[in-house]
C-alpha cells in the first residue's frame, strides 16, 4: 500500500476536489494527472534542473548583459526607469 498524502490546507482540498470533478476522476487521480502535467512543463524542468557550477564568471556576466541589451532594444523609444516625477525632493511620494 502506498504512503498516504496528508493535505492540511482547506484551499488545496477544495482545488483537488474541483479538479477531480472536472476531470471526472478521483482526487488521487486528479492530483497525479496535475503533477504529471506540471512535470512536463518547461518551467518545472527549469526549476528542478540541477544547478551547474559557475565555471566562467565573465561569460556568465556577458550573457546576462546581452539579454538585457536584447530587452532594451525591444522597448519603445524614450522608455526609462526615471520615476522622479513620482517623488518630492525628500524622496517621499507626491
Amino acid at each position: 500500500m502506498a504512503e498516504p498524502l496528508i493535505i492540511d490546507s482547506n484551499e488545496t482540498l477544495r482545488l483537488v476536489r474541483r479538479l477531480a470533478k472536472r476531470l471526472g476522476t478521483t482526487p488521487d487521480d486528479a492530483v497525479a494527472q496535475a503533477l504529471r502535467a506540471y512535470d512536463e512543463t518547461s518551467a518545472a524542468r527549469a526549476l528542478m534542473a540541477p544547478r551547474q557550477p559557475l565555471r566562467d564568471r565573465e561569460a556568465f556576466i556577458a550573457d546576462i548583459l546581452a539579454h538585457g541589451a536584447a530587452v532594451r532594444a525591444k522597448l519603445p523609444p524614450g522608455t526609462n526607469s526615471d520615476h522622479s516625477d513620482l517623488y518630492d525632493e525628500d524622496g517621499l511620494p507626491r
